[in-house]
């Protein structure tokens, strides 16, 4: 929630924006390196879990 705030400050109306200005957050998000995944990005994660597997 934190990250989401330095993009999103608390009570701003959502609807100022548009889908995609929405969308390039989300991407920016999920595209930081997380320490939690040993500064892999959720997408990198999930492709090497993914080929793992199959």
């Amino acid at each position: 929630n934190r990250l989401l705030r330095q993009y999103l400050p608390h009570g701003v109306d959502l609807s100022t924006f548009s889908q995609a200005q929405l969308s390039a957050i989300a991407r920016q998000l999920n595209e930081r390196p997380r320490k939690t995944l040993m500064y892999q990005t959720p997408a990198e994660k999930f492709a090497q879990s993914v080929a793992s597997i199959g």
